[in-house]
């Protein structure tokens, strides 16, 4: 994101109006208009809907309805379209926020919504066209973070990013489309509070990271932070440390988890200078423990936030030169694919915890998306993708020929099921006032879904044989 992109926008993305949205005309038939008549107003007034009646008290009419009167119900075009009109109708002020707009539609399972101004309906918002600016002002940078005068300011921000994802996630949006779109809102707040707190002068010469899961914008939920500091060389890490560790305190306050494994600007073994990130990937690389193997995973997944891209990029160069490393690095990274056993046992049905609190559960994110994750995640690094995304890294490999494009689209879809399962886990952890949970009751799932829950850890079994036959980790001892 360009810092002058949000001087050039007039709205923020979450304090976006409904009249914001380009709006389609309203149409008002009366109630002996002909059905035929109806179809050639939401045909020359690209609408799909039309309202019946008076202007008080109007009915409403959609494609579908006319659609099902005609092709399923036997009427005639030439029938008064009157009957047909629903009433009451759900409509909303042009004033209010379009976020409320997307909650409403979801509430009252409705694709489109009249749209009133001084109690009057003139227009008419559809889900289609409330979709698409989301989508197109997805790389907006609030101007409520651009203008917050400290993190308590913010606040509003992140229970309104918890509001969208909600609405977002229960309406169908595909999860790496919901993640852009938060992402791009996280960043927004983590590149303000940096601004709040690091010296103006040396701003330029550092470089805020976010990594793992937020590096690669599928962080759908504010689940923790992880951070760090790039700091230009010559200029001394531990002078800093004051102001990172008011940043951490700062995402606290907003509403963002401190990291359970310390992952984040106020650990010193985070704020290093340039030829310290260098030092530190070596180590990882030569050491290759379990903590350092994953250390390497989440800077693999890094993106710069704030200050001087740049200093990411020169640092990241070194993941590279891995591959004099040999095999036997690429295989010990890979083999974190096996870390967690894939909850289903030789019948393909689910094994979930026997006892205790989590009786009835599996987690969904170490037994499903993590191998996914991690098994993309090796391969990209060995072909020196610079993509970070998981999606966008299988469809480079794929481009490389590492798998099909058959083989792909399964794992597209297992990783966007399996991702829309945490969200949804995880939205029912915060509406209850808990902390979000990776934690899925099978039991509380539709058939259906249990089905393509299985499915889906089939297709991860499937790219743990793929990986594990690549890297030859049986062969090697991994």
């Amino acid at each position: 994101m360009e810092q002058g992109e949000s001087g050039v926008e007039t709205q923020a993305l979450l304090l976006a109006r409904v009249r914001d949205v380009v709006l389609r005309q309203s149409v008002l038939l009366s109630e002996s208009a002909e059905l035929g008549e109806a179809a050639r107003a939401m045909r020359d007034n690209a609408v799909s809907c039309v309202l019946v009646g008076s202007e008080a008290d109007p009915g409403i009419v959609t494609s579908t309805d006319l659609r099902d009167a005609l092709a399923l119900h036997g009427h005639h075009p030439h029938e008064p379209i009157g009957p047909l009109a629903r009433r009451p109708i759900v409509a909303i002020d042009d004033g209010a926020l379009l976020l409320d707009a997307l909650i409403e539609m979801e509430r009252t399972r409705v694709k489109r919504l009249p749209v009133t101004r001084a109690g009057r309906i003139h227009a008419v918002l559809e889900l289609g066209d409330l979709l698409s600016y989301f989508a197109l002002h997805s790389n907006v940078i609030l101007r409520v973070a651009g203008d917050a005068p400290d993190a308590d300011a913010l606040k509003p921000a992140f229970r309104s990013l918890v509001r969208m994802v909600s609405a977002l996630q229960r309406i169908g949006m595909k999860p790496d489309r919901i993640g852009r779109l938060a992402s791009e809102i996280n960043r927004a707040i983590f590149h303000r509070v940096f601004d709040l707190v690091m010296p103006v002068d040396l701003r330029n010469d550092l470089c805020l990271i976010v990594m793992g899961s937020e590096g690669r914008a599928e962080q759908i939920l504010p689940t923790d932070q992880d951070n760090a500091l790039i700091v230009r060389d010559g200029i001394d890490p531990a002078s800093l440390m004051p102001a990172c560790r008011a940043f951490s305190e700062a995402l606290a306050v907003i509403g963002y988890p401190p990291c359970a494994g310390n992952v984040m600007v106020s650990n010193p073994a985070w704020v290093l200078g340039e030829s310290g990130f260098r030092n530190r990937i070596g180590h990882w690389i030569v050491n290759g423990s379990n903590d350092d193997v994953m250390n390497l995973a989440i800077f693999f997944d890094a993106t710069a936030v704030a200050g001087d891209a740049t200093l990411l990029a020169q640092v990241k160069a070194v993941l590279f030169e891995v591959s004099s490393a040999g095999d036997t690095f690429f295989a010990r990274f890979a083999s974190a694919i096996n870390a967690f056993p894939v909850p289903i046992n030789m019948f393909s049905r689910l094994q979930v915890e026997r006892s205790g609190e989590q009786a009835g559960t599996l987690d969904i994110k170490k037994s499903g998306i993590f191998p996914i994750v991690q098994g993309i995640r090796s391969l990209a690094l060995q072909h020196r993708l610079t993509v970070t995304g998981t999606l966008d890294r299988i469809d480079a490999l794929v481009h490389l020929g590492a798998f099909d494009k058959r083989f792909a689209r399964e794992l597209g879809d297992a990783f966007g099921f399996l991702c829309t399962l945490r969200t949804q886990a995880g939205l029912a952890a915060f509406e209850a006032g808990q902390p979000a949970t990776n934690r899925v009751r099978p039991a509380d799932l539709s058939q259906i879904d249990q089905e393509v829950l299985v499915e889906s850890l089939r297709v991860v079994l499937k790219l743990r044989k793929l990986i594990t036959q690549h890297y030859r980790l049986d062969m090697l001892g991994f």
